[in-house]
């Protein structure tokens, strides 16, 4: 699998199989305020920002937020789905995150819900200079994502990840992991009313030493490490190995 999937991946069948999957946004965007300690008219920078997910109501409620994606379809979904949120309060753009941004200055910058991993590890570090980059001295970043421990948790269940849409369609994950590369490659198939289809990817999945790793290697400052996009700190515990990671780092 080349290492480019993820230009032609975020796709309309993306947004249909996963678009209506948002019961966990209230929560995250409420864990975001003030994880990063977002006030009225604090900007901040949300890359990538998919389909306005969380972009949106974390305009609404008072930040100015720029979006950013390299995927025309997550962005034009995005605007189809701003609402009656004005340009000078939520605007997106498309651009590659390897590259820096023209635009600086932000109070903090987010990357939510694993997107690092689908290069190789020089395009992550790539990915966090630009987010360095982008916020003010003193400003945050924060990056939420699986990491090894928990995936490897949930692998030795032994488990074929699979659930219905609502309107029926049967999505079905089948995953393979390199212990060598730290690489998983996974296949989603689903069948339904709207069609079938298959679309693969391919991720590394980091530990979260390696992470921490990174940041620092790319100009950033580890202040605190939470339980996913919550005020909860990250303790390594249970079945789950501690669940999703949400690192907080500050620009020096």
């Amino acid at each position: 699998m080349t290492t480019t999937w993820w230009q032609s991946f975020f796709d309309d069948d993306y947004i249909r199989l996963w678009g209506a999957r948002d019961e966990r946004t209230p929560a995250e965007v409420e864990g975001i305020w003030g994880l990063l300690g977002l006030g009225a008219d604090s900007r901040l920078l949300d890359a990538p920002c998919g389909y306005g997910r969380l972009s949106r109501p974390l305009a609404e409620r008072g930040a100015r937020v720029v979006g950013v994606d390299q995927s025309a379809a997550l962005l034009a979904e995005a605007e189809r789905r701003r609402g009656g949120v004005p340009g000078e309060r939520l605007s997106y753009r498309q651009h590659d995150l390897r590259t820096p941004l023209d635009e600086g200055g932000f109070d903090a910058a987010m990357n939510v819900f694993t997107s690092l991993g689908y290069g190789g590890q020089e395009d992550d570090l790539a990915v966090i200079r630009t987010l360095a980059a982008a916020v003010r001295p003193g400003g945050l970043v924060l990056i939420e994502t699986m990491h090894r421990d928990l995936f490897i948790a949930r692998r030795t269940r032994g488990s074929t990840p699979s659930h219905r849409q609502p309107d029926g369609t049967l999505f079905l994950e089948e995953t393979r992991f390199d212990p060598v590369s730290g690489r998983c490659d996974t296949t989603w198939y689903w069948a339904g009313p709207a069609g079938s289809g298959a679309k693969s990817s391919s991720m590394r999945v980091y530990s979260i030493t390696e992470l921490v790793h990174m940041l620092e290697a790319g100009g950033l400052r580890l202040r605190a490490v939470h339980r996913g996009c919550s005020l909860e700190p990250f303790v390594s515990d249970g079945p789950d190995a501690g669940g999703r990671v949400a690192l907080l780092a500050e620009r020096p």
